[in-house]
């Protein structure tokens, strides 16, 4: 149960870094996207050096579905 809270909490402390730092919201809204961004090339470039696959393309798809998904969140307004 501790694992999974520090697991939850270390994966998602970097993206709430920007707002520690910044006085401007908006500035660290999208400073805390590009943060999400490259841990999710991360993430998927390490995906595909274990899973067999092209570690390059593997971070690109998953950068390519979290751009998506900030894109529908800033049209939604956030």
């Amino acid at each position: 149960m501790l694992g999974l809270c520090l697991l939850s909490f270390l994966s998602t402390f970097p993206v709430v870094i920007p707002f520690l730092f910044l006085s401007d919201a908006r500035l660290a809204l999208r400073v805390s996207y590009a943060v999400a961004i490259v841990m999710l090339f991360c993430c998927g470039y390490v995906f595909g050096i274990r899973s067999g696959l092209r570690p390059s393309v593997a971070g690109l798809a998953m950068v390519a579905v979290g751009s998506t998904l900030v894109g529908i969140a800033v049209a939604l307004g956030g």
